[in-house]
């Protein structure tokens, strides 16, 4: 199965080392692998060709969410991008 992890700390970091151990493809997607979940930038991509996502995030707030609703806008670029990339393909 190729999962895609959300979030690369402390737990999202053990979770791809478990999920590989396991023998799946896990593929971890961070800001700094150019994934932004509260822009929503990114997320197509990595969703592209992969059969199921796990958010493992915490998010902290931008410009675009206060800290207060980052988690909500987190948590709705998810599967928006999930819809996009099913529907249309990575952009």
């Amino acid at each position: 199965m190729k999962i895609v992890v959300v979030g690369t700390g402390l737990i999202g970091s053990i979770l791809v080392s478990r999920l590989t151990e396991h023998r799946q493809e896990a593929v971890a997607a961070s800001r700094a692998s150019g994934v932004d979940t509260l822009t929503g930038d990114g997320l197509a991509q990595v969703l592209a060709q992969r059969d199921a996502p796990a958010m493992i995030s915490r998010t902290t707030g931008s410009t675009a969410c206060t800290a207060s609703t980052a988690s909500i806008c987190a948590l709705t670029n998810l599967p928006t991008a999930a819809w996009r990339s099913a529907t249309h393909g990575p952009s």
